[in-house]
């Protein structure tokens, strides 16, 4: 059964927050002597340590705080529910700013035998989801990935959905779903993506949704880099999927930076000035300081299970983004930081429980 929808127009963070761990947490099947509250404290308590569960947890212990998750319940269905409703009440509420949804991925390293965790993931049906790609970590052998769609203005970023990439498998349906019922809500917003999204099936896409878009171009046709020499600052371009030789119709801008930086741009917005598409283009970074500010407030984990390392990007990101709302709607007091977000609640819920976590990770009951 999903969560029930939140109201638009009595925002409770608390409560969408408190919800997603009543969800995710077991009532104590495992180990009854903690609540689900002080195991949502401790959990707490190591993200604000920015320790593991196996560093920051004694008592629960790492095991206890495994076993009370419930990594396959409905706590992703209320994240995007959450995040579905802020927009809606977002976007009645700030009207007058310019929308802009942008789509990228994030990737969290994995240290291990890539191929063998592969194996048994496709053997077991979730599929191959551990990527090459290594996100410049030492000692890494690869990374889980997490392709997020994010709508921003100048006020906000939200991560409107979140969902794991799997290797060999094209997510474009996923994304069409969720870019349909956007542009719906902003019909106005400029879709933004790099290079990692400038191919044949991606744009096909943006057309069947008539959106607005500035796309970047990775440079590996040579009708694209013989018309560059020639200085050409405006061309059409016809690209083709190799695999199944369908076409997609471009138009493409070629405008430099202040210090020279080239930057090859496929767009919908013809008419627009050189200045104004880098401008929109540089407006994709709000996603990438979204992975960067969420970081602040990760879940450190080693763990093996994709399902794990879902629910501690999910659980950042969701911290991160009901930070942003309670400063917006000055929930919050003024001029509060993220991280000392994180441990107002956790000194709310050690005075509702009349407990704290001591500095070795073990929860202390003070008697009322």
């Amino acid at each position: 059964m999903r969560p029930q929808a939140v109201d638009t127009m009595n925002l409770d963070i608390d409560d969408m927050r408190n919800t997603f761990f009543k969800i995710s947490l077991s009532a104590g099947y495992h180990n009854a002597k903690y609540s689900v509250m002080q195991i949502m404290l401790m959990i707490l308590a190591c993200i604000r340590g920015k320790e593991s569960f196996e560093e920051g947890a004694k008592a629960p212990s790492a095991q206890t705080l495994r076993d009370r998750l419930v990594l396959n319940s409905e706590w992703l269905a209320h994240f995007h529910d959450c995040m579905w409703h802020l927009a809606e009440h977002l976007v009645q509420l700030l009207r007058r700013v310019q929308w802009r949804i942008s789509i990228d991925e994030t990737h969290v390293p994995f240290f291990g035998h890539r191929e063998k965790l592969n194996a048994l993931l496709a053997a077991k049906g979730p599929g191959r989801l551990v990527l090459g790609y290594r996100a410049r970590t030492p000692g890494a052998t690869g990374s889980f990935g997490f392709l997020v769609v994010s709508l921003c203005c100048c006020k906000i970023r939200l991560p409107i959905a979140i969902w794991p990439i799997r290797e060999g498998q094209p997510y474009e349906p996923w994304v069409e779903q969720i870019l349909q019922r956007l542009l719906a809500l902003v019909p106005r917003a400029i879709v933004l993506a790099d290079r990692g999204f400038g191919y044949t099936q991606f744009f096909l896409m943006l057309e069947r949704l008539e959106a607005r878009y500035v796309v970047r171009l990775a440079v590996h046709s040579n009708t694209i880099k013989k018309k560059i020499e020639r200085n050409q600052r405006r061309f059409a371009y016809w690209m083709t999927d190799r695999k199944t030789g369908e076409k997609a119709f471009l138009i493409v801008r070629v405008v430099c930076d202040s210090q020279g930086q080239r930057y090859v741009l496929a767009t919908s917005e013809e008419q627009a000035l050189l200045p104004t598409l880098l401008t929109w283009y540089g407006q994709r970074w709000d996603i990438e300081n979204l992975f960067k500010d969420a970081n602040r407030v990760l879940l450190p984990t080693s763990s093996r299970n994709p399902r794990m390392r879902l629910y501690c990007v999910v659980l950042s990101v969701f911290l991160y983004t009901l930070w942003q709302v309670g400063r917006l709607k000055r929930m919050l007091p003024k001029g509060i930081s993220l991280r000392s977000f994180v441990k107002r609640i956790l000194t709310a819920l050690g005075k509702t429980m009349h407990c704290t976590v001591s500095q070795v990770g073990v929860i202390v009951h003070h008697p009322p």
